[in-house]
């Protein structure tokens, strides 16, 4: 009863006919999507969205463009935003540019993450005296 349902179905089915070509085209475009996930689609969307660097500091991105950065930013490729260290899931800390203290909120564009040892020589300092102390122990 089952096989006859389904040769039914095939046979009202306006669709035109799947032959080979058609599965390994898919195929291959799956096997494609599956490699690079929401990176690929980072990348893809980078080459047909032209972003300037004003549109950036306006805010001017597409919101799609914007999620998928901020997806890959905390979930992909982790890096400290001070000192450039790799992080993984355990070390990483999401740290405030304008500390809660001083009036910055919880919103997306006012976080970054960082490793911890930044995140606590930070603490709720202003991020250019935090810069030029670090410099400072530096050189």
């Amino acid at each position: 009863m089952q096989s006859l349902i389904k040769n039914h179905y095939d046979t009202l089915c306006t669709r035109p006919e799947r032959g080979p070509d058609f599965y390994l085209a898919r195929h291959l475009r799956r096997k494609a999507r599956k490699g690079d996930g929401r990176l690929g689609r980072f990348r893809d969307m980078g080459k047909f969205v032209k972003a300037s660097v004003a549109d950036v500091i306006r805010g001017r991105l597409d919101p799609c463009f914007t999620r998928e950065f901020r997806f890959y930013e905390w979930n992909v490729l982790l890096f400290c935003a001070y000192c450039n260290a790799r992080l993984n899931r355990r070390s990483v800390t999401r740290d405030h540019v304008i500390p809660r203290s001083r009036g910055g909120s919880n919103e997306p564009d006012n976080l970054v993450p960082c490793c911890r040892p930044c995140n606590a020589r930070k603490s709720n300092k202003p991020l250019w005296k935090f810069l030029l102390e670090r410099e400072l122990q530096v050189a």
